[in-house]
């Protein structure tokens, strides 16, 4: 992994640890809720001091205990905050798994990062992954005999990444990979969030989110903590339409395709004063239903690698155009990629030099993978993935997006376009369609496309695209298992 030094800059209002947060806090706010959950449709309320204390005393525990690397696999709760908040600063590298992941990806990631020490929820996943971890810590056992058998000083905590939270990306266009991102630039983050949002004290979040996606984690928990105030803990999908009703909150952060749920079933609570989006775009009949309500709504633009949003649009007259957040840059490349720089900036890829230099370049600008333009006023305007984009071998180019919309209306089903050895593939879930049904609406739209752009093969699914969390089309996996017998 690249290392960037950074000198540590304090804006006012900004913290540099989450130490220095929950200190100050517990000062500040000692009687005000912090966390509210709800046991048998009973609020139950936590102060700042309370949550304080509990995660000083889990603190001093994990600083006595013999591991380098805390992994979190659970979902929401207020354990689960406590326990996140114990380790980073006990100073261990803290890993936040989704709670999806397959056992065999777990087992995968666990050994990458060098989990030696996990929370889990329930019994049966701390079993699964024990003997894993119970060979993690023998081979460092091991490994320090020999260093000090060797005359080698034992490591410092910063080369293990100590305090430091790894997350992992979405997986839109490869394995995932774990992204370190240290204290200050999530809190930097928030902070940029705050002068966007200018939620106060008072107000009520609603973390409706997974805590293990970035967005969730500082629109859900670090943003509303770092100005003392209240959050709200869903109690998952299941109660998403009656959550709002509970907690009647003032802010919420969320996904498009969970909005559009909400608004389906009138659940937003009437007292409700700010949506923020984030994860994918949104469309705009979305955001008129919500402005038709009086809600304010921000439409948040980032990425895992800096720490969720950069870019915020908050215009009704203008959704889609983002001002960057305080401290971030934007510019254009020659090929339309977005490249910016922000001291949310990750420090790298773990134990990734070569994907981290890929990523940020000598000048220190991150690649997005995402196209845009820069509209007069300085604000940015997102057009889409550059994966999206197929270049074939004649120097043509398909935007996906474009010609997928169309066909999902012709065919009634959902499609996807990749490139097979230059030909370009339509793969499509099979529905109550034969394969010659198909076809003849690929042929009706081939003929508005010249011959060297259109649709040469089909390769026909049985179960739905493989995507994101937040609902993105893996693109690089339907070409690989395309490719490999769901054709």
């Amino acid at each position: 992994m690249i290392r960037r030094s950074r000198t540590p800059v304090r804006e006012e209002g900004q913290y540099l640890s989450f130490e220095e947060m929950l200190t100050d806090l517990n000062e500040k706010y000692p009687d005000h809720t912090a966390i509210l959950t709800a046991e048998y449709e009973e609020k139950v309320r936590i102060t700042y001091h309370e949550l304080y204390l509990r995660i000083m005393e889990l603190a001093n525990r994990y600083r006595r205990e013999d591991c380098e690397c805390v992994g979190l696999y659970a979902n929401a709760s207020v354990q689960w905050i406590i326990t996140m908040f114990a380790a980073v600063i006990a100073g261990k590298r803290t890993v936040l798994f989704d709670v999806l992941f397959s056992p065999e990806q777990m087992m995968e990631l666990v050994k990458l990062c060098g989990v030696d020490s996990l929370y889990a929820a329930d019994k049966e996943g701390r079993q699964i992954f024990s003997e894993y971890i119970d060979e993690i810590k023998s081979e460092r056992l091991r490994k320090r005999e020999e260093d000090i058998a060797a005359g080698i000083p034992r490591q410092t905590e910063e080369i293990h990444e100590g305090g430091k939270l790894l997350f992992f990306t979405s997986g839109t266009t490869s394995w995932h990979k774990a992204v370190v991102l240290s204290q200050q630039a999530l809190l930097r983050d928030a902070w940029g969030g705050q002068q966007m949002a200018r939620a106060t004290s008072e107000d009520l979040v609603l973390s409706m989110l997974p805590l293990w996606h970035v967005f969730g984690f500082v629109s859900g928990i670090i943003w509303p903590m770092s100005i003392g105030a209240a959050i709200a803990i869903s109690r998952g999908i299941r109660h998403a339409i009656l959550d709002p009703m509970m907690f009647e909150p003032d802010y919420i952060p969320i996904v498009p395709a969970l909005l559009r749920y909400m608004l389906s079933m009138d659940a937003l609570n009437r007292n409700l004063n700010t949506v923020v989006i984030g994860g994918t775009p949104c469309d705009e009949a979305t955001f008129r239903a919500l402005l038709k309500r009086g809600i304010r709504v921000m439409h948040g633009y980032g990425l895992t690698e800096t720490c969720s949003g950069i870019a915020v649009s908050s215009d009704p007259s203008h959704i889609y155009a983002m001002r960057p957040c305080p401290g971030t840059t934007f510019r254009i490349a020659p090929d339309g990629e977005i490249y910016l720089k922000t001291p949310n900036t990750m420090d790298g890829y773990y134990n990734d030099p070569e994907s981290t230099a890929a990523k940020i370049d000598a000048d220190g600008w991150l690649h997005t993978g995402d196209l845009g333009h820069i509209d007069r006023e300085g604000r940015l305007i997102v057009l889409g993935k550059k994966d999206d984009v197929l270049l074939m071998s004649n120097g043509e180019k398909v935007y996906c997006p474009e010609w997928e919309e169309e066909l999902n209306r012709r065919i009634g089903s959902e499609t996807a376009i990749y490139l097979n050895e230059d030909n370009l593939t339509l793969a499509v879930v099979l529905r109550n369609h034969t394969r010659d049904e198909i076809w003849e609406q690929v042929e009706e739209f081939n003929r508005k496309q010249t011959n060297s752009r259109q649709i040469r093969a089909l390769a026909l699914w049985t179960r739905p695209f493989p995507r994101t969390a937040q609902g993105e089309l893996q693109r690089w996996r339907i070409a690989s298992e395309g490719a490999n017998g769901h054709a």
